[in-house]
């Protein structure tokens, strides 16, 4: 509050509130003019305007007035007409609209911390707490109260206390603003002794000229432990398909064996057996006989071509002893021969096709090949499809591609297709990846990599 003579302009008295805020002293009132407090351009106006009888109401202004160090001060003023000492006086009542501000900024910021789910803990260096929000108190369980006051280490597990009290001494001397805690997360204690997963940050300020410490915290536990039963469930998942994958290969052998070795062997000799029958009786049997013999004869040619189709189909031919490459050669070979049509292509660099991989890997490899030409022949239509091999000793890549209909990405081809979904299953089973890109009338391409972490 300031009063000043209406007349002369000469200051007449002033509260501490005012003297303390423009910087000067009482002793100095009498050699100042209330146009000192006023910045030039402001000067004229007020002249002109402080020569008229103020009305009955307070008149209130918004301007800038200037403290003793020339620095500006927006304020707002509110100015009586009243009489001091027989005189004519006005009397100014100043609002620092910055402290305003200030202060509904403060009171914005308490009801944004209330709101927040999240943990806000301040404290100063030596980890003091200074506030503790309801975020806080809902995650630690702990009242503000309770808490103001306390070292900020007895919201971490004992084993944790004296790492963070170096942490958080090396943070506020390195001047740094702002960072993540932890390598993302940070562990915390709950009052009943249950502990927390928390994302946080620290960030550092300056609160009323003292160093504060800002920790913000979110509690994660609950996600933490999904990701950790996920992650658990991943590695059962992973485990059960190397199981199926070996019970594969190993269920595969043994019928191939059971095929070639007792089926296979007894249809040989049942057709040598045929044969030496009909030799030995040309001419004896009625034609009626004869030609049924002789469909006999080829029933048996057929299911024998059909046993080895069915040994092609479960042990793919040359891939144990030479490898991926001529297997694959072979198996195009095969499927040149019964789609004329479809220009069926295998391109392996010189330096590739001697290589050899785990044994596990060449027959997924494989698989997947096979898999995907079988989908290429089935459902896209193409006039072509090809298959590209390159890799080295620890490294294996393969490409089919068609020119065919393709599918869009979120198409009904691509969502729950168990051909699809098997080849994700065979490649994660020995740490490869399958991938696909399709879309309409533009064909599509699967790739197959594996190439171990080192």
């Amino acid at each position: 509050m300031w009063v000043y003579d209406a007349h002369s302009l000469r200051l007449l008295a002033a509260n501490e509130a005012a003297l303390d805020r423009y910087g000067y002293a009482q002793h100095e009132l009498h050699s100042l003019s209330f146009l000192d407090l006023l910045q030039p351009d402001e000067l004229a106006p007020f002249q002109e305007q402080v020569t008229e009888p103020l009305p009955q109401r307070a008149l209130e202004r918004h301007g800038r007035h200037k403290n003793r160090q020339g620095e500006l001060i927006e304020v707002q003023t509110q100015t009586r007409e009243i009489e001091l000492a027989g005189k004519r006086a006005h009397m100014v009542l100043v609002r620092d609209l910055a402290e305003k501000q200030m202060f509904e900024e403060r009171e914005t910021f308490s009801a944004v911390l209330s709101a927040t789910s999240d943990a806000i803990i301040s404290t100063d260096i030596e980890g003091t707490i200074r506030m503790f929000n309801l975020g806080a108190e809902r995650i630690f369980r702990r009242t503000s109260a309770s808490m103001l006051g306390e070292n900020v280490e007895l919201l971490l597990p004992e084993r944790y206390r004296a790492a963070h009290r170096q942490h958080r001494r090396r943070f506020a001397e390195s001047g740094t603003p702002r960072r993540m805690m932890g390598l993302g997360l940070v562990k915390g204690l709950r009052s009943d002794g249950q502990e927390l997963d928390l994302e946080g940050s620290i960030s550092q300020l300056l609160v009323h000229r003292q160093q504060r410490l800002m920790v913000s915290l979110r509690d994660v536990t609950e996600r933490v432990q999904a990701h950790q039963e996920l992650q658990q469930s991943k590695a059962l998942l992973s485990d059960l398909n190397s199981k199926l994958l070996s019970q594969e290969k190993l269920l595969v052998k043994r019928l191939s064996q059971v095929l070639h070795d007792q089926l296979g062997q007894t249809m040989t000799a049942i057709r040598m057996v045929h044969e030496t029958i009909m030799a030995s009786q040309r001419g004896a049997y009625p034609a009626a006989i004869e030609r049924m013999e002789r469909q006999l004869g080829a029933l048996i040619n057929q299911a024998i071509r059909q046993i080895r189709q069915v040994l092609m189909d479960l042990r793919p031919p040359l891939l144990e002893e030479q490898g991926l490459a001529a297997a694959l050669d072979n198996e195009l070979r095969n499927r040149a021969l019964t789609n004329p049509l479809i220009d069926i292509s295998i391109h392996v660099g010189p330096e590739t096709a001697l290589l050899r991989w785990p044994g596990e890997v060449e027959y997924v490899a494989f698989m997947i090949v096979r898999e995907a030409f079988e989908n290429a022949l089935r459902h896209s239509g193409a006039a072509a499809v090809s298959v590209r091999l390159s890799g080295r000793a620890m490294a294996l890549h393969l490409e089919v591609a068609d020119n065919g209909a393709g599918f869009a990405e979120d198409g009904g081809q691509a969502k729950g297709h168990l051909g699809i979904l098997g080849m994700h299953e065979r490649a994660h089973a020995v740490g490869a990846k399958v991938s696909i890109d399709s879309s309409a009338s533009q064909g599509t391409r699967v790739h197959f990599d594996w190439e171990p972490a080192a």
